[in-house]
């Protein structure tokens, strides 16, 4: 791995919002692996950015956690080697049981652990892989997620939502330390549940809402410079208990983004990674 000067430290910069609604606008939407009916845009979200203070965790890490920030840094993750990431048999026989064991260990009272999808981004080549997503989002709102539970657990469905469960994405580097497109995310305690839009995603077998917030000064951004393939990134997506007060789990969302550091070097290597998202089941 090359010794590179990586950008560290907070930062004022822009990231993109969707732009909120206004009355008699058409509803946003996304097509995913899925191509929209003939004339048809791929989406029509509409984009506006916003300057805020992104705030450095290297070295504060554990000044985040699940139940406050939706954010759990991992400093010491098995390296993501072996895998062949162009095939999805590879990534599921090799990786998945390594995220599995990771959230396991994040969150050892869990009673059912699930991984069911994943993604691989390079942000030079697109078309192959996903691209960055420069927006903030949380990949899929409340309804989603039990809808996702009883799509993956089938007949212990209704079973599982009696109880708590979660949503977790286990985040890692595949090729070197980040320096293009790093990954920022709001702490959960600052970004209000009516602040969220959801926007409908029509994936290849179906459709699905994610959620867009409003931006608002208060929302505390974070970012982790540098990750290398060593480390990992838990966000918490969705968390059932956040709607108990007597939880202390605020919120239970990681709104996230990626964002354009322009301290970047020109000649920095594109971010290769890779995203897996996780069913948590219990206490």
């Amino acid at each position: 791995m090359a010794v590179v000067d990586i950008p560290r430290g907070d930062l004022f910069t822009a990231i993109n919002f969707v732009k909120p609604l206004s009355l008699g606008d058409e509803p946003y939407y996304m097509y995913v692996r899925k191509a929209p009916p003939e004339g048809v845009p791929i989406f029509n979200l509409q984009i506006e950015s916003h300057n805020t203070t992104i705030h450095d965790l290297r070295g504060i890490e554990d000044s985040v956690n699940f139940d406050n920030d939706s954010l759990k840094l991992l400093k010491s993750a098995p390296v993501p080697t072996g895998v062949e990431f162009e095939s999805e048999e590879s990534v599921k026989k090799i990786h998945y049981p390594s995220v599995e064991k990771q959230i396991r260990e994040a969150i050892p009272d869990a009673t059912k652990i699930v991984v069911f999808r994943h993604a691989v981004r390079k942000t030079d080549n697109p078309a192959q892989y996903a691209p960055a997503a420069l927006f903030a989002h949380v990949d899929q709102t409340a309804p989603a997620v039990a809808d996702r539970v009883r799509r993956h657990l089938g007949s212990q469905a209704d079973s599982l939502l009696k109880g708590r469960y979660r949503l977790v994405h286990h985040w890692q580097v595949i090729n070197e330390p980040v320096q293009t497109f790093p990954l920022a995310f709001a702490s959960a305690a600052t970004v209000g549940a009516d602040d969220i839009a959801p926007i409908v995603s029509h994936l290849p077998d179906f459709s699905e809402d994610f959620g867009t917030p409003r931006f608002r000064e208060s929302q505390k951004w974070f970012y982790w410079s540098g990750v290398t393939p060593n480390e990992a990134i838990l966000m918490q997506l969705f968390d059932s208990a956040a709607s108990d007060p007597a939880s202390g789990v605020k919120g239970g969302r990681a709104i996230h983004s990626a964002f354009v550091d322009p301290r970047t070097a020109a000649d920095a290597p594109p971010r290769f990674s890779i995203e897996s998202s996780v069913l948590v089941f219990g206490p």
